[in-house]
This record gives C-alpha cells, structure tokens and sequence, in this order.
C-alpha cells in the first residue's frame, strides 16, 4: 500500500478543518440551545439534574449553632435537656478511662449515665486528645500516624451517620446518635480558651455593662457526637465466654444469629474498619427472667418485648473510609502501640 506525502498532507488539513469548526460551533451558542451542524438541540434541565443542584442540608443558622434542638425527636431532645441542665447544676460529664480518644459519660442531675459524648478536637488524632500515647505517636512519628483510608478528625460524623443509616434500614442494633454542642469544665480545653473564661468572668463581674454585649460566658462549646446509653449491656468477650459454658436454647441462636446478620448488613454497608469485640455490646436475659423482664430498648427503637437477646453496636467513628483499607499500619509494629 503506497501512500504519498500529498495524501497524508490533505487528511492533515481536513483534520485541522474540522476541529477548528467543531471549536467554532461549539463557542457558538444561543440562548435556546446548542448549534450542532445545522441543526439546534434545546437544552432543557433535566428533573435529576435539578435535583443535584438543591444542598441535601439546609444552611444552619446561628441559633442552630449555639443551642441544638430537635424537636422531631423528643426522647433524644429531653436526654440532651437533662445533659445540659445537669452541667448548669454542676454535674459535669466523666471521662472514660477506656478508648483512645477523650470520651466522656454524660449524666443527668441524679448522676446516672444516660449518653456518651465525643467531641471532635478530642479524638484520636486531634490536637486536644487528653490520652498521651496518641500525643507521644503523633510527636515521635509523624509520618505513620492515622488512617489513609479515613479522613482526619471526622469521627463525629461517622458515629452520627451511622446511627441515621442504622435508623433509614431499621436494624435497630445502633444507640441514637447525633451531633451536639456541649460545654464542660471537665472537657480537655487548651490555655487560651481557659484564659478567655477566666477574662470574661472577671470582665462581666466588674464591669458589667461591657460584659453584657459578650456572646456567651464560660468555656465554648465543643462539637461532637452524643451516642444515648444502653443499659444493662456488657461486652461481647463476657457473653460469648458465658455462652461457652452455659449454651443457649435453639430460639435463643436464632435471635442471636439475627441480631448478627443486622450488625454485619451494618458493618458492610458503612464500610467500618474498626469492629472488634470491644465495641459492640450484648444484652442477654435468661429465659427464666424473661416473663419479668421485657427486653424493651427505647435507646435502639426496638419494640418487641419477646427477644431475650439484643446487640448493641458502638464505637462506629472508623466508618466511611475514602478508599480500601490497603495500607499496613507500620506504628502498630515498630511501637507496639494501641491503636
């Protein structure tokens, strides 16, 4: 097959025509549509393509911000009232000795536990983590700390979202969980926001005209996720251990192995990295005490009173990662410590 230069010098040229027309009609638009050779093709918005325009969120305004509310939910906006008047009252939150990251048991004005709070400067990798081996980590080695998979410092976030994925598919195994603001002295705050209470007191003590325009007074507000607290569970290691020596009843595996596949179905559609069995709980009423006991968790949503087993799924903030888990966590290795 012979081909001269002359051919390919006209098939060069033709090529150049047309890519300089089709720049040409392409820059050439109406107001009614797009010119594509002789012809014009309206350009009408689809309903999906509006649809993607409008923000899944609407903007929160400044009262949203300061005080959290939700009036849709009354029993988790009553637990979040009673957190809020037993810090007024000097009932402050307790940390938990456990865990990686600052969290800290909410209580009522009675002093029982009724939520787990987490806030967000204070988890594993945040600058205000009161637990020294993540600070000693993230000084020593630098370049191994965190998760690539995981975005930084959105823990919060995962544990809320995966209590609305938990609420939307009705699996009912994870505690209500939202993102609130709360304020605590017990909280693990920096120098200057200590500094800044301590100056607006004393601003507003003496010279109260000038501290009446101030915003608020006290430490600020930290955002974070406040699980609601179940009751009567115990970890996992512990029942399975009893189920070990004390076996269950066929009925019994059967509402067990449910409660299972539902935390798993969880597991799988947040894509958690992190669930070992430490963090998910068991609730276990013996058969004898059932007729007494009624297994009702209003934490959870779940309503039957004839399940003797029920599984509660916690510590869900390692969830939603941005790619697979590919990496090897090298601190684990050379440091040995926990993460």
């Amino acid at each position: 097959l012979m081909v001269s230069f002359e051919d390919i010098s006209i098939v060069s040229d033709l090529n150049l025509r047309n890519l300089s027309l089709f720049k040409y009609k392409s820059r050439s638009r109406s107001a009614d549509g797009i010119f594509i050779g002789d012809e014009t093709i309206q350009s009408t918005p689809s309903l999906s393509s509006r649809r993607e325009k409008v923000p899944l969120l609407a903007r929160m305004s400044d009262s949203c911000i300061s005080h959290c509310s939700f009036p849709g939910d009354t029993v988790y906006n009553d637990m979040l009232q009673q957190a809020e008047e037993a810090i007024e009252a000097g009932v402050y939150p307790k940390r938990i000795a456990q865990g990686s990251s600052g969290s800290y048991f909410v209580r009522n004005v009675k002093g029982e536990i009724i939520g787990v709070f987490k806030p967000k400067n204070e988890e594993p990798y945040g600058h205000l983590n009161p637990k020294w081996l993540k600070w000693m980590q993230r000084v020593c080695c630098p370049c191994c700390f965190g998760r690539s998979c995981l975005p930084l410092n959105q823990g919060y976030l995962s544990e809320a979202a995966a209590s609305l994925v938990d609420e939307k598919l009705q699996l009912h195994v994870v505690p209500k969980t939202k993102v609130v603001r709360l304020a605590a002295p017990t909280f693990n705050y920096s120098r200057i926001d200590h500094a800044k209470a301590q100056t607006k007191q004393h601003i507003m003590e003496k010279y109260p005209n000038i501290g009446r325009h101030f915003h608020r007074l006290g430490l600020p507000r930290k955002i974070g996720s406040l699980q609601t607290f179940v009751s009567g569970y115990k970890d996992a290691n512990y029942w399975l251990a009893h189920f070990e020596q004390e076996p269950l009843s066929e009925a019994a595996k059967v509402q067990f192995q449910r409660q299972f596949e539902r935390l798993v179905i969880l597991d799988y559609i947040i894509r958690n990295t992190d669930r070992g069995s430490d963090n998910w709980l068991i609730k276990y009423v013996h058969e004898d005490q059932v007729n007494g006991e009624q297994m009702v968790d209003v934490e959870c949503d779940d309503k039957d009173s004839s399940v003797r087993i029920k599984i509660a799924a916690i510590d869900n903030g390692l969830a939603f990662p941005l790619k697979h888990p590919d990496e090897w966590r090298a601190c684990k290795c050379l440091f040995l410590l926990p993460l």
